[in-house]
């Protein structure tokens, strides 16, 4: 198992900059009203904001960490309960391991499946 050493407050700081990427271009493309901001939005409009940039950010990391077992799953989702205290939506709070599972899957399988293909051997 990979332990990935970082605190929760770095894994905020790291996901509300995200956060704030991806609502900026969410309000170009006229998904959410520009003016607006993180503090202003609702737990509704929030929480596709903050899968978005979870998987961004997991996208981000080197691909050893993200495949391999790792404390990956617990950062994130500690993470996102921060967001609770952040924001103010208690619902953040509910934020579970198999919420970041869901999350997590399609990008394990989608580099599983990758690593799988020999295409590279061609090259």
């Amino acid at each position: 198992m990979i332990e990935i050493k970082i605190t929760i407050d770095t894994a905020l700081n790291m996901l509300l900059n995200r956060m704030k990427i991806e609502l900026n271009l969410r309000q170009k493309s006229g998904m959410i009203m520009s003016g607006l901001r993180l503090e202003n939005l609702s737990y509704k409009q929030l929480y596709p904001v903050v899968e978005a940039a979870i998987f961004d950010t997991v996208f981000l990391l080197p691909m050893d960490l993200i495949i391999n077992e790792s404390n990956l799953k617990y950062i994130i989702t500690e993470t996102v309960k921060t967001l609770a205290r952040i924001f103010h939506h208690e619902e953040f709070v509910l934020f579970s391991n198999n919420q970041t599972k869901k999350l997590l899957d399609p990008i394990y399988n989608y580099l599983n499946v990758q690593l799988g293909t020999k295409d590279y051997e061609r090259n």
